[in-house]
């Protein structure tokens, strides 16, 4: 994730990026149109670097960013003057390679993450974007959202013309319909990924909004993901299929052979579609609000359950907090988050303190995900919200964080309501 932090002393210098780099803090920034990098340890700050390709050269909401132990991978162009062309780099780390300037058509990047697999050589990056769709027929959607896989262990091809190509780039198109309505939400806002043990179970949490101004959360899979990627024939290709598939892994130290390259730039799309989980295949629910950021988070509460927890970033400057239950998703509570509805550029999720951390263009600001004293310490409404972080114990409303002996389970008595949970 890209944060944009304003330097006082200069107003043409925003940090965009801090993450740990093998044993060191990377930090980078704009540097007034001269993208700077530099490694902090606890003893000191080593010399600046050349940025170029890890900060832009102006604050640019088309860049990611993605660290993953020494490699580094980025969209951000290399020339102020040059690079018009979108790509996909890896930076740092093992040789840069980057994606043909044919395969995606003008692509606003949204988020990535690598995920590791059973053999190392299998090991692979996804990332999320939206692009312009090639048919322009007036009933069809502007956008397509997508989701591309690339092999981390790609070494680029074997000609001159893609040696420093991805030679294992697929992309396909992620559907987010409610049956019911038809409706489709077809523009790709954010994503969350939430990691499992099995990475077949680790979640994609993909927040979309429609032409109407609807918002709509479909979930995801990377076991589907990597099903329809391994799987699907490539869109407009009917010629014979080599021994090594477009998009497949091939062991460390080998090249992905020019056929299979040649295939894969020309029909870089697969026919099959990624559909939200099984078994209704459609969104985990949708409003008529227009949300622009998602994170989620997994509580284990003190009856013993664990529940999903949505925080949703408003185009008015609120965050909506949302649990999924059993039957359906319940809103439990809205937040202003900025007194002038300031709009949100990023939201940042601390999972083992319980923080949230919000940002504007003018601040950040530090919420704590388990605000009980919002329910007046009073048991009905403590009981009532559905708040996983919350429960009632000795006359008040607690956090589970900070009493674990906090009994969700608790009977409230009144003359008005009787006796619940």
């Amino acid at each position: 994730m890209i944060l944009f932090f304003l330097l006082q002393e200069d107003n043409k210098n925003f940090i965009t990026l801090i993450a740990e780099h093998g044993n060191k803090m990377l930090v980078c920034g704009t540097g007034a149109c001269n993208p700077t990098c530099w490694n902090l340890t606890e003893k000191a700050k080593e010399s600046p670097e050349d940025g170029r390709g890890l900060a832009p050269f102006t604050p640019d909401t088309n860049s990611l960013v993605i660290v993953d132990r020494s490699n580094i991978y980025s969209t951000i162009k290399k020339s102020q003057q040059n690079g018009k062309i979108p790509r996909f780099r890896r930076v740092k780390g093992d040789a840069e390679l980057y994606t043909s300037d044919t395969v995606m058509q003008n692509p606003q990047f949204v988020k990535a993450t690598t995920l590791r697999h059973e053999d190392p050589y299998q090991d692979k990056i996804y990332y999320f974007f939206r692009e312009d769709n090639p048919d322009k027929s007036p009933e069809a959607p502007r956008n397509i959202s997508r989701v591309a896989q690339l092999c981390k262990k790609d070494k680029g091809g074997t000609s001159s013309l893609s040696a420093s190509k991805w030679t294992t780039f697929l992309k396909a198109s992620l559907i987010c319909v409610d049956p019911a309505t038809k409706g489709n939400f077809n523009w790709l806002q954010d994503v969350f990924f939430v990691p499992a043990s099995n990475w077949r179970a680790s979640k994609v949490y993909g927040l979309f909004t429609n032409t109407w101004g609807s918002s709509a959360v479909c979930v995801y899979s990377f076991g589907d993901i990597d099903n329809v990627f391994r799987t699907s024939k490539l869109k407009g290709y009917n010629g014979p299929n080599p021994e090594i598939k477009p998009g497949q892994c091939v062991p460390s130290g080998q090249h992905t052979p020019s056929e299979t390259f040649k295939i894969a730039d020309s029909h870089p799309e697969v026919e099959d579609r990624v559909e939200p989980l099984a078994p209704t295949r459609s969104p985990l629910f949708h409003n008529k609000h227009r949300y622009q950021k998602i994170g989620v988070h997994e509580v284990s509460a003190s009856d013993g359950r664990q529940y999903t927890v949505l925080y949703l970033a408003t185009d008015k400057g609120s965050i909506h907090k949302v649990v999924e239950l059993p039957g359906g998703v319940h809103n439990i509570m809205e937040l202003q988050v900025f007194s002038k509805k300031d709009p949100i550029q990023s939201m940042i999720l601390d999972h083992e303190r319980a923080m949230l951390y919000v940002g504007s263009t003018r601040k950040v600001v530090e919420i704590p995900m388990d605000m009980c004293g919002v329910y007046r310490n009073n048991c009905e409404s403590c009981l009532l919200a559905r708040d996983p972080y919350c429960g009632w114990a000795a006359g008040s409303c607690q956090s589970i964080y900070h009493n674990r002996y906090v009994a969700r389970a608790a009977r409230c008595f009144s003359s008005r309501l009787g006796w619940m949970w």
